[in-house]
C-alpha cells in the first residue's frame, strides 16, 4: 500500500517528469537534424530552448478560469482571489524550472549540452523569460475570466506565439528587414539574451534589454490591472 507520503513523493516527481517528457520528446524527433549555421546541433538547441516554452504555455493553461473553478475557496476569509492565481503560477513555474535544471544537468553529463559560456547572463535571461511569462499569464488569466471567447481561443493564441517565441526560429536565421519586427516582441529578446549566456560566441544573438524590461514592465502593469477587474467581476457575480 502506498502511504500518503509516498503518493506525495510520486506527485512531486510527476510534476517534474511531465514537462521533462515534452522536452525529451521534441529532442528525439529532431535529434538527427542540424542547423544551417555554425554547425549547431538542433538537439542541443532544443534542450536549452524548449523548456522556456513550458513557462508561458503551461502557465496559461494552469490559470485559465482559476477563479471561477475555485469560487468556493473565496468564502474563506484568509484566501484572497489573487492568492489562487499566484499559487497556480508558482506551482507551474517551479515545476518547469525544476525540470529544466534537472534535465540540463543530465544533458551536460551525457554530452548533449555544454556548460554555459556565461552562467550569470544565462540566469538573468531565464529570469527575464520568467518575468515575461508571469506578465503574459496574468493577462491571460484575467481575460479568461472576463471573456468566454478568450478562454475558447487561448490555445490558438498559444500556437500562434510559437514562431515568435525565439525557440524554433532564432533571430540570426531571420532576414534583417524582418528581424527588426521580430525583436519588437519582448519574449524573443529575453530568449536571445538567454541564448547569449549559454552559447556565447558560438551563436550570433540579437537583443535589446532596455526595451525588453520596459515592455515587460508595461505588460505586468496591464496584467495586474486586468486581474483586479476580473476579481471584482467574479466577486460581484
Amino acid at each position: 500500500m502506498i502511504t500518503r507520503y509516498g503518493r506525495e513523493g510520486i506527485g512531486v516527481l510527476w510534476f517534474i517528469a511531465e514537462p521533462a517528457m515534452f522536452v525529451v520528446g521534441v529532442m528525439v524527433i529532431f535529434s538527427n537534424l542540424h542547423s544551417a549555421n555554425a554547425g549547431l546541433s538542433v538537439a542541443e538547441y532544443l534542450a536549452v530552448s524548449y523548456p522556456t516554452i513550458l513557462l508561458w504555455r503551461n502557465g496559461t493553461g494552469r490559470v485559465q478560469k482559476s477563479l471561477e473553478i475555485n469560487r468556493a475557496l473565496l468564502h474563506h476569509k484568509p484566501i484572497r482571489p489573487i492568492d489562487i492565481i499566484y499559487s497556480r503560477i508558482i506551482l507551474e513555474f517551479s515545476t518547469a524550472a525544476a525540470a529544466f535544471i534537472v534535465l540540463f544537468i543530465i544533458f551536460v553529463a551525457v554530452g548533449i549540452c555544454q556548460m554555459p559560456s556565461d552562467i550569470l547572463t544565462m540566469t538573468l535571461g531565464y529570469l527575464l523569460i520568467l518575468w515575461f511569462s508571469f506578465a503574459f499569464v496574468m493577462i491571460m488569466a484575467a481575460l479568461s475570466e472576463l471573456s468566454e471567447a478568450v478562454e475558447r481561443t487561448s490555445h490558438i493564441v498559444l500556437y500562434l506565439m510559437l514562431p515568435f517565441s525565439g525557440v524554433f526560429v532564432a533571430a540570426y536565421m531571420v532576414p534583417q528587414q524582418l528581424r527588426d519586427y521580430l525583436l519588437l516582441f519582448p519574449l524573443v529578446n529575453a530568449v536571445e539574451y538567454f541564448h547569449h549566456g549559454y552559447y556565447g560566441s558560438r551563436m550570433l544573438t540579437y537583443y535589446h534589454i532596455g526595451y525588453t524590461v520596459v515592455m515587460i514592465l508595461a505588460m505586468t502593469f496591464i496584467g495586474l490591472v486586468l486581474t483586479q477587474v476580473a476579481i471584482k467581476r467574479v466577486q460581484a457575480s
